[in-house]
């Protein structure tokens, strides 16, 4: 008995786990492809992106051309590479404004990519 309640904690603590690693609260569904899906969450000083893996290989996930406007005028473009994700994992990217206090006013990106090698090629 006392191992069959030590086994049900067990395997209750490691769906949480599970569960938390892919967490999306707060972020907007953009699209899945093949089991690897993308998220993005945009905040006063930018936007963070997530990538969700589903895929049983880990992938490395890029946003291409992410373009964003500030209040301080100016305009930045750049990739925002979100790297390596584990197989059944999620990781984050963004820093879109390192650099001072503007706030983003509109944002916008090409497209985005997975793959199973690195875009570091």
């Amino acid at each position: 008995m006392k191992t069959k309640a030590v086994l049900t904690i067990l395997i209750t603590i490691i769906t949480i786990n599970f569960s938390y690693a892919q967490s999306v609260e707060g972020y907007t569904h953009h699209e899945t492809s093949k089991g690897v899906s993308l998220y993005y969450k945009q905040h006063k000083y930018g936007v963070t992106f997530r990538a969700v893996n589903k895929r049983n290989k880990y992938v490395y996930v890029k946003v291409f051309n992410v373009i964003s406007k500030w209040t301080d005028g100016r305009i930045r473009k750049k990739d925002v590479n979100i790297g390596f994700v584990g197989a059944g994992k999620a990781s984050n990217g963004g820093g879109l404004n390192l650099d001072n206090y503007s706030k983003i006013k509109s944002w916008s990106f090409d497209n985005w990519k997975w793959s199973e090698k690195s875009f570091n090629y």
